[in-house]
């Protein structure tokens, strides 16, 4: 019988994926007074930030094809096989959003070192 997959399923593997984009930063929540209903949620203790000096040795320069120019996502399936490190691809390169996404020359960490340090140090915090 042919394996079946179900959206469920997918989506309750995504959650308990190590790398994640939710073990990437923190959130907080923002309300404003005066209407309630609105409330903005803000990333904190960004990950790639927060160990930049450490992870500074898996960095690599990347020839970057234009065919990926604004698409972070799409490299970093490409290059790590999975969209959620997309970015760990812009904060290598100091860039904020993908819209500075379109240098001919990057930095990509490399992917064998990049995983082993994301395992260390979430070792270390208890995201494991």
């Amino acid at each position: 019988m042919a394996d079946q997959h179900y959206i469920d399923r997918y989506i309750t593997s995504g959650q308990k994926e190590t790398l994640s984009l939710k073990n990437f930063y923190d959130t907080i929540l923002v309300e404003n007074q005066f209407r309630p209903d609105h409330i903005y949620r803000i990333p904190i203790d960004d990950f790639f930030l927060k160990y930049r000096a450490q992870l500074e040795p898996a960095l690599q320069w990347y020839s970057l094809p234009e065919s990926f120019y604004y698409k972070p996502k799409l490299l970093s399936m490409e290059q790590y096989g999975t969209t959620e490190l997309w970015l760990a691809i812009l904060r290598a390169n100091g860039m904020k959003n993908i819209t500075e996404f379109h240098y001919p020359v990057i930095k990509l960490y490399n992917s064998t070192l990049l995983k082993e340090l994301i395992s260390t140090f979430f070792k270390r915090e208890g995201k494991f």
